[in-house]
């Protein structure tokens, strides 16, 4: 029987009357022993007045100054019939009020026991396990290079974008950006033809917080010449310096006022410019980040290169308005193109990188994040890191194997703040759809 509101007011009604029945007999059984025993004081005076002369006084025993009573002839017929009258009451009552009450109690067995039979068919709700570090940011990358990227028309993204948080419990999403200029010298910053246009960019946000994502915007520097790479970016002049920044953050505002419309939670205000972080005066930086907070409110950080992890931290690094400071994690942690046992990659990664992390975060004064690392599906995944591609054969267990060393590691480790693997797909041997890396994450972006 279903619990409806209909039949929750039947009950209702027949409680209530039941309750109303069992009151007035209750009234009646009261009225009835008064009756009574007012009955056997009249049938005694009737019997005296039937004695005593017709008309005389009978005197009250109890009162004797009251003024007496006198009782016609017809009192005992009168009391007869009224007792009569409430012996016929009680007969009908009583059978009608108990046939109500069974009436009542077979309805309640049946209601109840379909109450008890419905929840024991609806399947208890699972306890939500308490993440270890909550605030640990557990994050996935899964980059587009078109200009309609990220947005309703990639639909490769918007729905892989679902199944990475499904089957990974990832909680953050990266979306990088790209952005180029033509040489490593050159002071104009544009938009790369391989980001996405704003319209995308903001589409992505949104599909992101809709499946319950936090995002992170992090800008990517592309120079266009041959074997050109962010970190080579630098001038001779103060001038040019003073010039490209100002193009770059013309090129970034329209991205960063989409991200701060759209309530972005984190963006990186640049990403591996190795040597413009080193030797660029730390006025322009300041400036940068001066800029960037007065239209962002939310979490800022910088992403330097793993390279910068050994040398002389700039003290903008120490700038209060980053809370982490990033690292793109490519550390090798091998010589040569070997294999590494899967078991072995957890002391091996200690070793090698997070002592630089923990250190790092000591020297700064704030926590590491990793803003980006990931392993190749190849037997020589610890060699070259930073490489997608390989002549090592196919190994899902050796890239497995270094995802769970990384979380091993960091998830206890609180100068780390979190962690974003590169990544889901498109991206050459780094890609893990489909392979058993994605159980990894699962074991430990979703469970304590």
């Amino acid at each position: 029987m279903q619990t409806t509101r209909f039949w929750h007011t039947i009950a209702f009604m027949l409680y209530g009357a039941a309750t109303m029945l069992a009151t007035i007999s209750a009234i009646f059984a009261i009225d009835i022993l008064f009756v009574a025993r007012q009955r056997r004081a009249t049938t005694a005076h009737v019997r005296l007045e039937e004695a005593a002369p017709e008309g005389a006084s009978l005197p009250l025993e109890s009162d004797p100054g009251r003024r007496p009573l006198v009782y016609p002839a017809s009192a005992g017929a009168q009391a007869t019939r009224t007792r009569l009258r409430k012996r016929a009451l009680a007969l009908v009552s009583v059978p009608v009020l108990l046939a109500i009450i069974g009436a009542i109690f077979l309805f309640s067995v049946r209601y109840y026991s379909g109450i008890l039979i419905q929840a024991s068919t609806v399947p208890a709700k699972a306890a939500q396990p308490s993440l270890l570090r909550p605030a640990f940011e557990r994050g996935m990358i899964y980059p587009q290079w078109n200009s309609n990227g990220y947005g309703l028309q990639d639909t490769a993204w918007q729905q892989g974008a679902a199944t990475i948080k499904n089957q990974t419990g990832a909680q953050w999403i990266e979306i990088p950006t790209l952005f180029s200029q033509a040489t490593d010298s050159s002071t104009r910053v544009g938009v790369s033809p391989s980001a996405p246009s704003v319209q995308s960019f903001i589409e992505g946000i949104q599909r992101a917080h809709e499946l319950g994502y936090k995002v992170f915007f992090v800008p990517l520097m592309q120079v266009n010449q041959p074997g050109g790479w962010s970190g080579s970016i630098t001038f001779k002049a103060a001038a040019q310096e003073q010039a490209w920044y100002a193009s770059y953050w013309h090129t970034l505002l329209p991205y960063v006022t989409a991200a701060a419309n759209q309530h972005v939670e984190q963006m990186a205000i640049g990403t591996e410019l190795q040597t413009l972080q080193q030797i660029v005066p730390g006025a322009l930086w300041n400036q940068l980040i001066t800029n960037i907070r007065g239209v962002f409110k939310n979490t800022l950080t910088y992403d330097m290169n793993w390279v910068s992890v050994g040398q002389t931290m700039p003290l903008w690094l120490k700038n209060p308005s980053l809370t982490y400071v990033g690292v793109s994690s490519y550390f090798p942690l091998v010589n040569t193109s070997i294999r590494v046992d899967p078991k072995a990659i957890v002391a091996l990664w200690q070793q090698n990188i997070k002592t630089k992390l923990d250190a790092l975060s000591t020297r700064l004064g704030k926590p590491v994040l990793i803003s980006e690392i990931g392993y190749r599906n190849s037997a020589d995944a610890l060699y070259h890191t930073w490489l997608a591609t390989s002549t090592a054969k196919a190994d899902p267990a050796e890239q497995a194997g270094a995802y769970d060393a990384v979380l091993t590691n960091v998830l206890h480790d609180t100068h780390i703040a979190g962690t974003f693997f590169w990544g889901w797909d498109s991206v050459g041997m780094f890609a893990i759809k489909g392979q058993p890396a994605v159980q990894v994450l699962l074991k430990w972006y979703a469970h304590p």
